[in-house]
Parts: C-alpha cells; structure tokens; sequence
C-alpha cells in the first residue's frame, strides 16, 4: 500500500555540492509541500481507509443486521471488494519501477532493471499476510467471522517485524542479496530507512536524486540514525503487540465484537501511531539542526554504499567541518 503520487510530482532536482553548508544537516533536496504532493498522499490515505476500513465495517454489520445473510454470503461479497484499489496501487507502482520509461530513474542505486526494492516485497508480503485469512474465511462454510476478521492483524504482523528485527539488531544483519540499495552482505539499516527511500523514489517521485540525498544524511547525522531506529522500533514492537492482542479478542469473543475489533482499532493504532511519529520526527529534526555545530550530531556512518565524485565532495566537506569543530 503505497502512497503513489508520481503523477503530479517530477523528480527531485540533483544534488549539488557546491552550495553544500557543513554548517546544517546535508539538505534532502524533497518536500511534499509542492505540486499538489500533499493532496495526492490524502488523497491516498483516505481511499485506502474506505476499502480496507470502513466499506467492510459498513457492508458486514449493515448486511448482518439489515440484510440477515448468513455468513458465508456476507463475507463474499466483503472479500470481492477489499483490494482492488490496493492491487491497482501496486500494479501501478511496479509498472513505474520494473516497465517505464523513467523505470532507471526509480530503481535502487546499483539495481539492475528487475530489482525490486525492499518496500516491494515488504508489502507483498504483507498483502500476502492479509488476504489469506480474508479469502481462506470467506470460503469456508459456513463462512468464519474470525478468519476474516484478523485480516488486518495479519497484515500487521507481516509488515512489523522487519521493523522490529532491524530496528533491535540496527545494522548487525547481512542477507547475501541485495536490499533496495543495500548490497549483499552488508549489515541491514532499520526498515524504516529503506521504506523512506523506497516509497519516496519510487511513488514520491524523488527518484535517485533522494535515495542519494537520504543516504548522504543518514550517514552523517546521527540523530536521523537515531529518528530511524526508534521509529522502527516504534512501529514494529507496538504493531506486532497490539496485532496479536487484535487476534486474540478475534478468536475469543462474539463475531459482532471480534470483527468490530479487527477491522476497527488497527486503523485507530495507525492514526494514532501516525501522529505521534509526525510530531515526534519534526522536533527531532529542529534539535537535529540546532545542535549540527556539536560534533558527536554529524558523526560519519558508512552504509558502503558506493559514492559519485559529486557525494565524496560532500562527505569531504562534512568531516572537515567535524575535524575542525572536534
């Protein structure tokens, strides 16, 4: 479930060292605040949460009660209209990162063009997560209220635990292939950190530009090491807790109650989540630029990832910055 806003954004303009500061965070060179990015991202937000929150609460209890099918009719016709929206969003997002044009500019540095990012099979694997119970439920007879109402917690579960995994051991895990534009065997960042790459390159528009600029900051600012970490750790451990919980008053409690549960409180954990971490991030990176003169902020981290000319001046300029400030 990506948000994708390629169609009214253009990509990022390229870094340019020369009118690099070492006296601030190394700049990112994106914002959604420009060509109508914040009214596509709600735009999203909003038809995901109608398909996959409200038109099922509406159409199970409404059918239930008003309608008085049975289960099994009920469910169907719920499972046959969650989803089409998101699986045109994906299809859409693979088209933009695998088949057009612009498909090279929006691939992981070092991919080659049938590379996916780490973002693609992350929520591949959570869609996975989330329709096997809702189609599983539906197609039993008589149809599980249960099953299908632990759809959402399922999808939960799949898409936390990289974040709690990677956000626990930061940096410690190695894969022997690539990830986004991690290379193989090279210690695995917070999740987070591909996911801000992944979904703004790619469906954002930011294109290489940004997965340039976002590795450039994150190696030279430990605070967003540390903004990265901690919002894995965040979203993973409280999203994989309050799924399981979600699942169990699922499987333990009347249909009406269980489903009202799965289908509801994940969204309310989402918003909730959501403004936290917005708030939270925002004064993070005030502090992050207020205290950029301190040498322990710009602390160098490599990912080892490979770097242009136009990077290394970039990096050479920061740690002469922090040599004469130590």
């Amino acid at each position: 479930m990506s948000s994708d806003v390629s169609d009214t954004t253009t990509a990022a303009p390229p870094l340019r060292p020369e009118i690099f500061n070492p006296s601030r965070p190394p700049p990112l060179n994106y914002t959604i605040k420009c060509n109508r990015r914040e009214f596509a991202i709600i735009v999203f937000f909003t038809l995901i949460f109608l398909e996959a929150g409200i038109l099922p609460l509406i159409l199970f209890y409404s059918i239930r009660w008003g309608a008085h099918l049975d289960n099994e009719k009920n469910l169907a016709i719920i499972t046959s209209l969650v989803g089409t929206y998101s699986g045109y969003k994906m299809a859409r997002r693979s088209w933009y990162l695998f088949i057009a044009d612009s498909s090279h500019q929006r691939r992981p540095l070092g991919a080659g063009r049938f590379g996916a990012d780490a973002f693609t099979i992350q929520i591949s694997v959570a869609m996975v997560g989330f329709f096997v119970p809702l189609i599983v439920g539906s197609s039993m007879e008589p149809g599980s209220v249960p099953a299908v109402a632990i759809s959402l917690p399922c999808f939960m579960i799949a898409f936390c635990l990289p974040l709690l995994i990677t956000g626990i051991w930061p940096h410690k895990l190695k894969v022997p292939f690539r990830v986004s534009s991690m290379p193989p065997y090279t210690g695995l960042p917070p999740a987070v950190y591909t996911m801000v790459e992944d979904i703004i390159a790619v469906d954002g528009g930011g294109c290489v530009e940004f997965r340039q600029a976002w590795r450039i900051r994150y190696e030279h600012s430990a605070i967003m090491r540390r903004i990265v970490r901690v919002t894995s750790l965040w979203w993973g451990a409280s999203g994989t807790v309050f799924a399981a919980a979600f699942i169990a008053i699922a499987w333990t409690t009347s249909d009406d109650i269980g489903y009202g549960i799965g289908w509801g409180l994940p969204w309310l954990w989402a918003m909730v989540s959501a403004a936290i971490t917005v708030w939270w991030v925002h004064r993070e990176m005030i502090r992050e630029e207020e205290q950029w003169a301190h040498p322990a902020v710009h602390k160098v981290f490599s990912l080892h990832i490979a770097q242009t000319i136009d990077e290394e001046k970039v990096a050479q300029e920061v740690n002469e910055f922090n040599d004469r400030n130590v």
